[in-house]
């Protein structure tokens, strides 16, 4: 998550011989809200605070500005309502993350052009390296199957336990119920996928990895 409010520039300049902040959004303001010319220059230091990959965090700052993707990669433009508009950059994140944001820019892009994406998921991070990403439907139809695969399993164990049969019928109600729901969330969000992908290919630009098929 970033900072409470954006830092202007000189305030936020480091000691002499201090290493800069890593993962900062450097803001280049050219107007006002209003559409005034008004030149300013902030930074927003990202924090990872949440179970959320910092790329997910990072979009989450970064949407309400309706960023638009530029050629330079890490480089956009910005026109928020209420901050006003311009430019921003990335700087100092870590390759993959810088990566991943970009991706969520033209998913942003591709969504205020055909429609918010239902039953969105953030990206959720385990450790410092592994995310898991489920907004891709036919992921959900797999974990879908694997779930109910899976609660059905623990019933057909239960003969063959003296103990703890509830615990196991437990388990597997949750399974399949959890299983049942994955496939409904992937049903709601395949006909904007495919709408997705398809606008994707057709007005060009890059095919993010949400959009790709297994």
């Amino acid at each position: 998550m970033p900072t409470n409010n954006p830092t202007p520039n000189n305030a936020a300049s480091s000691a002499p011989g201090a290493e800069p902040e890593r993962n900062t959004v450097r803001i280049f303001q050219t107007h006002s809200a209003t559409g005034v010319p008004d030149a300013g220059e902030f930074v927003v230091v990202m924090h990872h605070r949440t179970m959320n990959t910092l790329g997910s965090d990072t979009m989450d700052f970064l949407r309400p500005m309706k960023p638009t993707q530029t050629e330079h990669p890490g480089v956009f433009l910005y026109n928020d309502p209420t901050r006003g508009s311009g430019w921003l950059r990335l700087e100092r994140f870590l390759n993959s993350d810088a990566e991943r944001i970009q991706e969520l820019v033209r998913m942003e892009e591709i969504s205020r052009a055909i429609g918010s994406e239902p039953l969105k998921n953030p990206d959720i991070a385990f450790g410092n390296a592994l995310a898991m990403r489920t907004n891709n439907p036919w992921v959900m139809f797999a974990v879908a199957a694997f779930a109910v695969i899976a609660g059905v399993g623990t019933f057909t164990a239960i003969p063959r336990v003296d103990s703890g049969a509830t615990a196991l019928v437990v388990m597997g109600i949750i399974l399949i119920l959890a299983g049942i729901g994955a496939a409904i969330s992937g049903a709601i969000r395949l006909p904007w996928w495919r709408k997705a992908r398809k606008y994707a290919r057709e007005n060009g630009g890059t095919l993010p990895s949400d959009l790709t098929g297994l």
